[in-house]
């Protein structure tokens, strides 16, 4: 059953995250913005999900696990900063880590403290 549930949350964060990915493009908006948004998103929904309880196994398959796992992305990060290396980018090689690293920290906090 767990699994299920784990495929289905992964499932519906992995569709969430293309239909982000596609808005951006429609928006003509950088191919790191979305990545950067998702991430940040992620970020703060996974520190509002550090209060689901241990118990509720069901709850952090299908929420952190399965949705969060698959809608938040640090490959594509990964790949993105060195796309940016690769384009000559020196402004976007340090802002676009930098910034990823901290709203990262400060969101999952806010997220956190928000409960």
């Amino acid at each position: 059953m767990i699994w299920l549930v784990l495929a289905i949350g992964g499932g519906i964060g992995a569709a969430a995250r293309y239909g982000i990915v596609l808005w951006m493009e429609h928006k003509e908006q950088p191919y790191y913005v979305s990545t950067f948004i998702v991430n940040s998103v992620g970020s703060l929904l996974m520190g509002l999900s550090l209060h689901i309880s241990v118990d509720q196994q069901l709850s952090t398959a299908f929420f952190a696990t399965g949705f969060l796992g698959a809608f938040t992305t640090f490959s594509t990060f990964a790949f993105d900063t060195v796309k940016l290396i690769q384009e000559k980018d020196g402004r976007g090689v340090f802002l676009y880590p930098v910034l990823t690293l901290f709203a990262g920290i400060i969101l999952v906090t806010l997220g956190w403290q928000i409960i």
